[in-house]
């Protein structure tokens, strides 16, 4: 028995793939210095809250198909059975009993990401890498909702990720300067993973038990966040509340690079909240964090012999978390014995045993 393995692979990991490539572009454009989109986090919410608005066909053509769906449904039952209108209502009683509070879950979960987003533009610059700390937090609230239990391979997975991110920012300094110069950002930053975390996992519960569409997540949440930073914008611009973003100079020197740099961050930023819910669909919450951690290998690029260094601690933070997700697993010690594919292996060999 070979000490790594791969654990279960098929098509359902295509748009975590295609998540990983989206995330890792994003961060890349966000080094373009000839760019002031970057320093005008205001701005750079609305871009990245326009992006979601471009889901309104998918979310208009998942609407109208689910309504045939439902009335096709409808006219084979009626078809069928002498007891059409008793079989109908019972139908429409299931279905909003499942779909109950549908709205009510992706308004939620929109409100929360907002407030996310909010945290961002203020606490932007923190430099700890808080990132970090989503894969406990969505452990922590993926338990509590789903009920699903942690094993091994996961405990250590968690320990190591936050071990490893921890010491690299204390050797950065960020960790010591964000305490000693900024702590209430330091706290906003975290209370925004907090709040990131949260949301995922809500968007987990509205696929899963409301079955919730993914365009019926991110539309509605693109609407409410452009919106929010519009109107906060313009208050921002008029009555100077927190006079972080420099209108005029970024509209006054908007040129080709400009436009480039921002179509370039919806196109990525699409991508990229597109494979995250699909991931998150497929998947876990959790399998998320693997995105982040791919996506910010982009920061250091440079090879230099400080980036060498992290991607190091990067990459084997990335390692950890394909084992959490169970795409690798670790055949010593017990760790691979209650993955999802071994519990299924013995499940079948005991079916069989049986038969």
């Amino acid at each position: 028995m070979t000490i790594i393995s791969l654990g279960n692979i098929d098509m359902k990991l295509v748009p975590m793939i295609y998540g990983c490539i989206f995330c890792f572009f994003n961060r890349l454009l966000s080094h373009s210095k000839e760019s002031l989109l970057w320093k005008n986090p205001i701005l750079h919410n609305i871009t990245i809250s326009s992006c979601k608005l471009f889901t309104i066909i998918p979310f208009i053509i998942v609407e109208r198909r689910s309504s045939r769906v439902y009335s096709f449904y409808i006219e084979k039952s009626i078809e069928k059975s002498f007891h059409a209108s008793s079989l109908e209502n019972k139908f429409k009683n299931d279905t909003k009993k499942i779909t109950k509070g549908k709205w009510r879950f992706i308004v939620l979960s929109a409100i929360i990401f907002l407030f996310n987003q909010f945290f961002y533009v203020i606490s932007v610059k923190a430099k700890s890498n808080t990132t970090i700390l989503n894969i406990v937090l969505i452990s922590i609230f993926y338990y509590f909702i789903f009920k699903i239990k942690l094993f091994k391979h996961h405990y250590l997975s968690v320990i190591m990720i936050v071990l490893v991110g921890f010491i690299l920012d204390l050797v950065l300094g960020n960790l010591q300067y964000d305490i000693i110069n900024q702590s209430l950002l330091l706290l906003y930053r975290v209370f925004r993973e907090t709040l990131y975390s949260l949301s995922c996992v809500i968007d987990k519960y509205i696929m899963e038990k409301k079955f919730g569409s993914v365009y019926e997540i991110i539309f509605p949440n693109g609407v409410i966040s452009f919106l929010f930073f519009i109107i906060f914008a313009l208050f921002d611009y008029y009555y100077s509340i927190y006079g972080m973003d420099d209108y005029e100079k970024y509209f006054n020197n908007f040129d080709a690079i400009e436009f480039l740099v921002a179509l370039g961050v919806i196109v990525t930023q699409l991508g990229l909240n597109l494979g995250i819910l699909f991931t998150n669909k497929n998947y876990t919450p959790c399998h998320v964090f693997i995105i982040f951690i791919f996506g910010q290998l982009a920061n250091y690029i440079d090879f230099s012999g400080l980036s060498i260094a992290i991607l190091f601690c990067l990459l084997f933070i990335l390692f950890m978390s394909l084992i959490f997700g169970e795409i690798i697993e670790i055949n010593i010690c017990g760790l691979s014995d209650n993955t999802k594919r071994n519990i299924s292996y013995r499940a079948q060999a005991e079916e069989d045993i049986i038969r």
